[in-house]
Protein backbone atom coordinates (compact mmCIF):
# COMPACT_ATOMS: atom_id res chain seq x y z
CA UNK A 1 0.00 0.00 0.00
CA UNK A 2 1.43 3.41 -0.98
CA UNK A 3 2.23 6.09 1.59
CA UNK A 4 -0.78 8.25 0.64
CA UNK A 5 -3.40 5.60 -0.10
CA UNK A 6 -4.15 5.00 3.58
CA UNK A 7 -4.59 8.73 4.39
CA UNK A 8 -7.24 8.96 1.69
CA UNK A 9 -9.12 6.05 3.25
CA UNK A 10 -8.94 7.60 6.71
CA UNK A 11 -10.16 10.97 5.48
CA UNK A 12 -13.00 9.27 3.58
CA UNK A 13 -14.11 7.66 6.84
CA UNK A 14 -13.97 11.04 8.57
CA UNK A 15 -16.01 12.68 5.81
CA UNK A 16 -18.72 10.04 6.22
CA UNK A 17 -19.26 11.30 9.78
CA UNK A 18 -20.47 14.59 8.36
CA UNK A 19 -23.71 12.99 7.18
CA UNK A 20 -25.50 13.44 10.54
CA UNK A 21 -25.00 17.19 10.26
CA UNK A 22 -28.38 17.48 8.58
CA UNK A 23 -30.21 15.67 11.37
CA UNK A 24 -32.44 17.66 13.72
CA UNK A 25 -32.20 16.49 17.34
CA UNK A 26 -34.76 17.10 20.06
CA UNK A 27 -32.43 18.80 22.50
CA UNK A 28 -33.98 22.23 21.95
CA UNK A 29 -35.31 24.59 19.30
CA UNK A 30 -32.92 24.63 16.37
CA UNK A 31 -34.89 27.11 14.35
CA UNK A 32 -37.70 29.58 14.64
CA UNK A 33 -39.07 31.51 11.67
CA UNK A 34 -38.88 35.27 11.57
CA UNK A 35 -42.34 36.55 12.44
CA UNK A 36 -43.69 39.29 10.21
CA UNK A 37 -44.53 42.87 11.12
CA UNK A 38 -46.00 45.75 9.15
CA UNK A 39 -48.64 48.43 8.92
CA UNK A 40 -52.00 47.55 7.38
CA UNK A 41 -54.48 50.30 6.58
CA UNK A 42 -57.97 48.85 6.74
CA UNK A 43 -59.77 51.82 5.12
CA UNK A 44 -59.20 51.55 1.37
CA UNK A 45 -60.73 54.96 0.59
CA UNK A 46 -58.90 57.14 3.07
CA UNK A 47 -57.32 59.44 0.44
CA UNK A 48 -54.29 59.77 2.73
CA UNK A 49 -50.76 59.74 1.33
CA UNK A 50 -47.75 58.02 2.83
CA UNK A 51 -44.90 60.48 2.27
CA UNK A 52 -42.10 58.72 4.12
CA UNK A 53 -41.53 55.43 5.96
CA UNK A 54 -38.43 54.75 8.05
CA UNK A 55 -37.84 51.36 9.70
CA UNK A 56 -34.97 50.91 12.17
CA UNK A 57 -33.88 47.66 13.83
CA UNK A 58 -31.47 47.96 16.75
CA UNK A 59 -29.91 44.83 18.25
CA UNK A 60 -28.56 45.83 21.65
CA UNK A 61 -25.94 44.32 23.94
CA UNK A 62 -28.19 44.30 26.99
CA UNK A 63 -30.49 41.70 25.45
CA UNK A 64 -29.89 38.09 26.37
CA UNK A 65 -30.44 36.88 22.81
CA UNK A 66 -28.88 38.24 19.62
CA UNK A 67 -32.20 37.91 17.82
CA UNK A 68 -33.98 40.41 20.08
CA UNK A 69 -34.39 43.86 18.57
CA UNK A 70 -35.80 47.24 19.40
CA UNK A 71 -37.77 48.43 16.39
CA UNK A 72 -38.92 51.94 15.57
CA UNK A 73 -41.10 52.74 12.58
CA UNK A 74 -41.78 56.32 11.49
CA UNK A 75 -44.60 57.19 9.10
CA UNK A 76 -45.11 60.63 7.61
CA UNK A 77 -48.72 60.83 6.45
CA UNK A 78 -50.71 63.59 4.76
CA UNK A 79 -54.48 63.85 4.31
CA UNK A 80 -55.68 64.86 0.86
CA UNK A 81 -59.26 65.29 2.08
CA UNK A 82 -61.02 68.62 2.54
CA UNK A 83 -62.88 67.24 5.57
CA UNK A 84 -62.01 65.53 8.84
CA UNK A 85 -61.12 61.91 8.21
CA UNK A 86 -60.59 59.05 10.71
CA UNK A 87 -58.88 55.85 9.56
CA UNK A 88 -58.46 52.53 11.38
CA UNK A 89 -55.00 50.98 11.29
CA UNK A 90 -53.77 47.50 12.19
CA UNK A 91 -50.09 47.00 12.94
CA UNK A 92 -49.19 43.35 12.44
CA UNK A 93 -47.58 41.78 15.53
CA UNK A 94 -48.12 38.01 15.33
CA UNK A 95 -47.65 37.32 19.05
CA UNK A 96 -49.65 40.36 20.19
CA UNK A 97 -46.59 42.12 21.51
CA UNK A 98 -46.86 45.43 23.30
CA UNK A 99 -46.10 48.46 21.21
CA UNK A 100 -46.42 52.20 21.63
CA UNK A 101 -47.81 54.62 19.07
CA UNK A 102 -47.23 58.36 19.29
CA UNK A 103 -48.31 61.32 17.23
CA UNK A 104 -45.63 63.88 18.01
CA UNK A 105 -45.69 64.05 21.80
CA UNK A 106 -49.20 62.59 22.11
CA UNK A 107 -49.70 58.90 22.89
CA UNK A 108 -52.30 57.19 20.75
CA UNK A 109 -54.63 54.66 22.37
CA UNK A 110 -54.18 51.12 21.07
CA UNK A 111 -56.03 47.85 21.52
CA UNK A 112 -55.17 44.20 20.75
CA UNK A 113 -57.04 42.71 17.83
CA UNK A 114 -57.33 39.46 15.91
CA UNK A 115 -59.07 39.41 12.56
CA UNK A 116 -58.87 38.10 9.03
CA UNK A 117 -56.44 39.72 6.64
CA UNK A 118 -57.88 42.09 4.02
CA UNK A 119 -59.05 40.24 0.92
CA UNK A 120 -56.77 42.26 -1.35
CA UNK A 121 -53.56 41.45 0.48
CA UNK A 122 -51.88 38.14 1.29
CA UNK A 123 -48.90 37.54 3.53
CA UNK A 124 -46.89 34.43 4.27
CA UNK A 125 -43.87 33.62 6.38
CA UNK A 126 -40.61 32.96 4.60
CA UNK A 127 -39.94 29.21 4.34
CA UNK A 128 -36.16 29.51 4.03
CA UNK A 129 -33.37 31.30 5.85
CA UNK A 130 -30.44 32.84 4.00
CA UNK A 131 -26.88 32.16 5.13
CA UNK A 132 -25.34 35.68 5.17
CA UNK A 133 -21.83 34.29 4.52
CA UNK A 134 -22.46 32.13 1.43
CA UNK A 135 -25.85 33.48 0.35
CA UNK A 136 -27.29 29.95 0.25
CA UNK A 137 -30.96 29.40 1.05
CA UNK A 138 -31.48 26.89 3.88
CA UNK A 139 -34.92 25.25 4.21
CA UNK A 140 -37.06 25.50 7.30
CA UNK A 141 -38.98 22.44 8.45
CA UNK A 142 -42.78 22.41 8.34
CA UNK A 143 -43.15 23.90 11.81
CA UNK A 144 -41.22 26.92 10.58
CA UNK A 145 -43.75 27.72 7.88
CA UNK A 146 -47.26 29.07 7.83
CA UNK A 147 -49.59 31.79 6.75
CA UNK A 148 -49.49 35.12 8.51
CA UNK A 149 -52.24 35.74 11.04
CA UNK A 150 -53.36 39.37 11.36
CA UNK A 151 -52.99 39.58 15.10
CA UNK A 152 -51.60 42.66 16.66
CA UNK A 153 -52.51 46.18 17.65
CA UNK A 154 -55.22 48.41 16.26
CA UNK A 155 -55.44 52.18 16.55
CA UNK A 156 -57.19 55.10 14.90
CA UNK A 157 -55.81 58.25 13.31
CA UNK A 158 -57.88 61.40 12.81
CA UNK A 159 -56.78 63.97 10.23
CA UNK A 160 -57.94 67.53 9.82
CA UNK A 161 -58.35 68.68 6.19
CA UNK A 162 -54.91 68.65 4.53
CA UNK A 163 -53.19 67.76 7.83
CA UNK A 164 -49.79 66.02 7.98
CA UNK A 165 -48.80 63.67 10.78
CA UNK A 166 -45.61 61.91 11.80
CA UNK A 167 -46.45 58.68 13.57
CA UNK A 168 -43.86 56.74 15.58
CA UNK A 169 -44.39 53.06 16.40
CA UNK A 170 -41.98 51.35 18.79
CA UNK A 171 -41.83 47.76 19.99
CA UNK A 172 -39.47 44.95 20.94
CA UNK A 173 -39.30 42.02 18.59
CA UNK A 174 -37.95 38.49 18.90
CA UNK A 175 -36.64 37.55 15.47
CA UNK A 176 -36.05 34.20 13.84
CA UNK A 177 -33.20 31.90 14.83
CA UNK A 178 -31.55 29.11 12.81
CA UNK A 179 -28.93 26.83 14.31
CA UNK A 180 -29.39 23.67 12.27
CA UNK A 181 -26.45 22.63 10.11
CA UNK A 182 -24.62 25.95 10.39
CA UNK A 183 -21.35 26.81 12.11
CA UNK A 184 -22.59 30.14 13.51
CA UNK A 185 -26.21 30.74 14.48
CA UNK A 186 -28.20 32.81 11.97
CA UNK A 187 -30.76 35.37 13.15
CA UNK A 188 -33.45 36.89 10.94
CA UNK A 189 -36.26 39.42 10.78
CA UNK A 190 -39.14 39.95 8.35
CA UNK A 191 -40.94 43.25 7.84
CA UNK A 192 -43.89 43.75 5.51
CA UNK A 193 -43.44 46.76 3.26
CA UNK A 194 -46.00 46.00 0.55
CA UNK A 195 -49.13 46.80 2.63
CA UNK A 196 -48.04 50.43 2.43
CA UNK A 197 -49.06 50.38 -1.24
CA UNK A 198 -52.66 50.81 -0.07
CA UNK A 199 -51.81 54.35 0.98
CA UNK A 200 -51.79 57.05 -1.67
CA UNK A 201 -48.57 58.24 -3.36
CA UNK A 202 -45.03 56.89 -3.68
CA UNK A 203 -43.23 57.20 -0.34
CA UNK A 204 -39.55 57.53 0.36
CA UNK A 205 -38.51 54.40 2.25
CA UNK A 206 -35.52 54.20 4.60
CA UNK A 207 -34.31 50.97 6.19
CA UNK A 208 -31.69 50.74 8.94
CA UNK A 209 -30.10 47.93 10.94
CA UNK A 210 -27.78 48.47 13.89
CA UNK A 211 -26.14 45.26 15.10
CA UNK A 212 -24.67 44.78 18.56
CA UNK A 213 -21.23 43.42 17.66
CA UNK A 214 -18.52 44.21 15.12
CA UNK A 215 -17.53 41.72 12.46
CA UNK A 216 -21.10 40.91 11.46
CA UNK A 217 -22.31 39.57 8.12
CA UNK A 218 -25.77 40.58 6.93
CA UNK A 219 -27.89 39.48 4.00
CA UNK A 220 -30.83 41.62 2.93
CA UNK A 221 -33.54 40.81 0.40
CA UNK A 222 -33.36 44.47 -0.62
CA UNK A 223 -30.12 46.26 -1.55
CA UNK A 224 -28.54 47.72 1.57
CA UNK A 225 -25.24 49.50 2.23
CA UNK A 226 -22.82 48.65 5.00
CA UNK A 227 -22.01 51.90 6.80
CA UNK A 228 -19.56 50.45 9.36
CA UNK A 229 -19.04 47.32 11.48
CA UNK A 230 -22.39 47.82 13.18
CA UNK A 231 -24.68 49.73 10.81
CA UNK A 232 -26.48 49.06 7.52
CA UNK A 233 -28.71 51.51 5.66
CA UNK A 234 -30.83 51.66 2.51
CA UNK A 235 -32.91 54.44 0.93
CA UNK A 236 -35.52 54.01 -1.82
CA UNK A 237 -37.31 56.74 -3.73
CA UNK A 238 -40.42 54.59 -3.99
CA UNK A 239 -41.96 51.65 -2.17
CA UNK A 240 -40.18 48.35 -2.95
CA UNK A 241 -42.40 45.69 -4.51
CA UNK A 242 -41.30 42.97 -2.07
CA UNK A 243 -41.09 42.45 1.67
CA UNK A 244 -37.92 43.21 3.60
CA UNK A 245 -36.20 40.15 4.97
CA UNK A 246 -32.72 40.23 6.47
CA UNK A 247 -30.56 37.69 8.23
CA UNK A 248 -27.28 38.13 10.03
CA UNK A 249 -24.60 36.24 11.90
CA UNK A 250 -21.33 36.91 13.67
CA UNK A 251 -18.83 34.65 11.87
CA UNK A 252 -16.21 32.84 13.94
CA UNK A 253 -13.82 30.05 13.00
CA UNK A 254 -14.62 30.25 9.30
CA UNK A 255 -11.78 29.81 6.82
CA UNK A 256 -13.92 29.58 3.70
CA UNK A 257 -16.83 31.79 2.56
CA UNK A 258 -19.60 29.56 3.85
CA UNK A 259 -21.35 29.18 7.18
CA UNK A 260 -23.01 25.90 6.17
CA UNK A 261 -21.62 23.32 8.56
CA UNK A 262 -21.28 20.41 6.15
CA UNK A 263 -19.73 22.48 3.35
CA UNK A 264 -17.28 24.18 5.68
CA UNK A 265 -16.19 20.98 7.42
CA UNK A 266 -15.71 19.18 4.11
CA UNK A 267 -13.45 21.99 2.90
CA UNK A 268 -11.47 21.98 6.14
CA UNK A 269 -10.93 18.20 6.04
CA UNK A 270 -9.94 18.37 2.38
CA UNK A 271 -7.44 21.07 3.31
CA UNK A 272 -6.18 18.87 6.16
CA UNK A 273 -5.59 16.06 3.67
CA UNK A 274 -3.70 18.31 1.28
CA UNK A 275 -1.58 19.78 4.08
CA UNK A 276 -0.73 16.28 5.33
CA UNK A 277 0.31 15.16 1.85
CA UNK A 278 2.36 18.32 1.35
CA UNK A 279 4.18 18.07 4.69
CA UNK A 280 4.86 14.35 4.10
CA UNK A 281 6.34 15.12 0.68
CA UNK A 282 8.59 17.86 2.09
CA UNK A 283 9.68 15.52 4.88
CA UNK A 284 10.70 12.84 2.38
CA UNK A 285 12.44 15.37 0.18
CA UNK A 286 14.63 16.75 2.99
CA UNK A 287 14.67 13.44 4.89
CA UNK A 288 14.05 15.23 8.18
CA UNK A 289 11.30 13.74 10.36
CA UNK A 290 11.12 16.91 12.47
CA UNK A 291 9.51 18.68 9.53
CA UNK A 292 6.59 16.29 9.75
CA UNK A 293 6.40 16.48 13.57
CA UNK A 294 6.15 20.27 13.50
CA UNK A 295 3.78 20.14 10.54
CA UNK A 296 1.55 17.60 12.31
CA UNK A 297 1.27 19.89 15.34
CA UNK A 298 0.16 22.71 13.04
CA UNK A 299 -2.32 20.47 11.21
CA UNK A 300 -3.90 19.27 14.46
CA UNK A 301 -4.15 22.86 15.71
CA UNK A 302 -5.73 23.83 12.39
CA UNK A 303 -8.30 21.02 12.71
CA UNK A 304 -9.09 21.76 16.37
CA UNK A 305 -9.73 25.42 15.58
CA UNK A 306 -11.78 25.22 12.40
CA UNK A 307 -13.87 22.12 13.08
CA UNK A 308 -15.82 23.14 16.17
CA UNK A 309 -19.30 22.00 15.20
CA UNK A 310 -20.54 18.80 13.61
CA UNK A 311 -23.92 17.11 13.79
CA UNK A 312 -25.57 19.52 16.21
CA UNK A 313 -26.76 18.90 19.76
CA UNK A 314 -26.41 16.32 21.28
CA UNK A 315 -24.00 14.81 18.74
CA UNK A 316 -21.62 17.75 18.40
CA UNK A 317 -18.99 16.78 20.99
CA UNK A 318 -19.08 13.15 19.85
CA UNK A 319 -18.52 13.84 16.14
CA UNK A 320 -16.01 16.62 16.70
CA UNK A 321 -14.06 14.33 19.05
CA UNK A 322 -14.15 11.44 16.57
CA UNK A 323 -12.94 13.77 13.83
CA UNK A 324 -10.00 14.91 15.95
CA UNK A 325 -9.15 11.29 16.77
CA UNK A 326 -9.34 10.30 13.09
CA UNK A 327 -7.09 13.17 11.98
CA UNK A 328 -4.66 12.43 14.82
CA UNK A 329 -4.59 8.75 13.86
CA UNK A 330 -3.91 9.72 10.27
CA UNK A 331 -0.94 11.83 11.32
CA UNK A 332 0.47 9.11 13.57
CA UNK A 333 0.10 6.56 10.78
CA UNK A 334 1.92 8.87 8.36
CA UNK A 335 4.65 9.47 10.91
CA UNK A 336 5.24 5.71 11.29
CA UNK A 337 5.31 5.17 7.51
CA UNK A 338 7.68 8.07 7.01
CA UNK A 339 10.08 6.77 9.67
CA UNK A 340 10.19 3.38 7.98
CA UNK A 341 10.64 4.95 4.53
CA UNK A 342 13.55 7.06 5.76
CA UNK A 343 15.41 4.25 7.57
Amino acid sequence: MSLFRMPFMVIAAVLSMLLPSAVSANGGPLYDPADAYGLLRLDENSNISLIREKVTYTIQNDFSDDRDAEVSVRYELKSKNDYIKTVAVLFLTPVKEQLSVTDGTRNIATSPVSRDLPNNWYGQQKDTVTDPVSGHELPLASRGKGEIQAEGTQFSLTFEPGESKEILIQYKERGGMYDKGVVNTIFSHLYFLTPAEFWEGEPQVELEVFLSKPGSRLHSSLPINRMNDHAYRATFSQLPDEEWYFSYTYPKRLLYPTNVEKDHNLLILATTLMLTAFVASITLHFRNIWIFILGAIGIMTFTFYFISKMGGYPFNDIFVGLTDIAVGSLLVWCFIKLRKRME
